[in-house]
């Protein structure tokens, strides 16, 4: 899909360390890719704990010098932002980094999430999960991107005829988070969500692969370990962060047919859509969002692409039917992605 221009586009990935936020990142940039070819610069920024978010925001919409903000504030010179020709962010504290390298170079920025008290007038396009917020020209709603190609991955494949793997899949994952916000998990919820692998290796034969995150209980996941190790364990594959660290998710998508997600993080059911998986988010009982979040679970939903049901109806029976109500996405997300920019953005890509 590259194109074969004379020279890569010079990209400056600004980052604040957080893979849920860089992710977002690189998956624009891979989308770009798509269209021309890129040479990325990835430069780490950490917001000063000392001064507050809105400290920042004052400081950088009052037109401070450029060289003045990225030195005092981040230790940057101006030499180490390279020449980029795009700049792409994503995450608060790369904010005030994103907008005064965008005035120093003249290069258009593209940031992923919410601009909080800076100004929509300081970035090329400002993309999102939440539709309230696309609110001007220079606004996108969209699905979290990914730097993941789904044709990298294509979907496990069985004997059983495709309308039989959709609702009764053998290759199952399960990505297990943990408590965050307004989410919190009770041991009965762990103990039904565990019940779950053994029942639909029971009832259709199903073999699974499990990823935990940073945030599952220390106990889950040596639960997990330990009926990996089981003989007759229905996990085939446990993909503990804990010694693999963090960007795995690729090996489960790959070798998963529909997956089910707790629903305490959109970034891990958003990339299991983006990788054209059907996805059922499994809720506690003690799960609310805000409303914003809310709207952008509802979006995946009524666009077909996932499913949430509380933890305390999972049965094989209703994770079949609630996988039947599912269609992935038909078309590759990068070219979309990558369509959709060429056109907001036209002067990245002639």
């Amino acid at each position: 899909m590259n194109s074969t221009l004379a020279a890569p586009l010079r990209v400056l990935l600004i980052s604040d360390g957080r893979p849920g936020h860089f992710n977002l990142s690189e998956g624009i940039v891979a989308a770009v890719a798509r269209r021309r070819p890129v040479e990325v610069h990835r430069l780490d920024v950490r917001r000063p704990r000392w001064i507050p978010g809105w400290t920042m925001a004052v400081l950088t919409n009052a037109g401070i010098s450029p060289v003045r903000l990225l030195q005092s504030l981040y230790g940057i010179t101006e030499e180490g932002l390279g020449q980029p020709q795009l700049i792409v962010s994503a995450g608060g504290n790369t904010l005030s980094a994103s907008i005064a390298a965008a005035r120093l170079t003249k290069a258009p920025n593209i940031f992923y999430g919410s601009l909080r008290r800076f100004a929509p007038r300081d970035f090329a396009l400002v993309m999102t999960s939440y539709a309230a917020d696309a609110n001007a020209p220079n606004r996108l709603m969209w699905l979290k991107p990914s730097k993941l190609d789904p044709a990298d991955h294509p979907c496990a494949t069985n004997s059983r005829s495709a309308a039989i793997s959709a609702t009764a899949p053998q290759n199952l994952g399960l990505i297990v988070g943990g408590d965050a916000g307004t989410v919190r998990y009770t041991g009965d919820d762990w103990d039904k969500l565990m019940g779950l692998l053994e029942a639909c290796s029971k009832a259709w034969g199903s073999r699974w692969i499990v990823a935990n995150a940073p945030r599952t209980p220390e106990a889950v996941s040596n639960r997990l370990a330990a009926q990996t190790s089981r003989p007759d364990s229905p996990i085939a594959n446990f993909i503990d962060v804990r010694s693999a660290g963090p960007g795995t998710l690729d090996l489960l998508l790959g070798g998963s047919q529909a997956v089910v997600c707790t629903a305490d993080s959109s970034t891990m059911l958003s990339e299991t859509v983006w990788m054209q998986r059907p996805v059922v988010a499994v809720a506690p009982r003690d799960f609310a969002l805000p409303e914003n979040e809310t709207a952008y679970r509802d979006w995946l939903e009524k666009n077909g692409w996932s499913r949430q049901m509380p933890i305390d109806s999972l049965t094989p029976g209703t994770l079949s039917a609630a996988l039947a109500r599912i269609v992935p996405i038909a078309h590759n997300p990068l070219d979309q992605l990558a369509a959709e920019l060429q056109k907001r953005l036209p002067g990245l890509f002639s």
